[in-house]
């Protein structure tokens, strides 16, 4: 990547943003944070909509 023109920082970013996702950092955790928080979640794009 910095071959490419990314700078030290960015490409470290990248490298290490991929390593999570290779170990399911953004796996399906289905119904886990709605039982935390005690109530039904919704999506980010409808949140988000409530906000403008």
């Amino acid at each position: 990547m910095i071959a490419l023109g990314l700078d030290e920082i960015t490409a470290g970013f990248m490298v290490a943003l991929n390593a999570d996702l290779r170990d399911g950092a953004l796996a399906s955790t289905p119904g886990d944070l709605a039982r935390l928080i005690g109530r039904p979640t919704e999506p980010l794009a409808a949140t988000l909509r409530t906000w403008l």
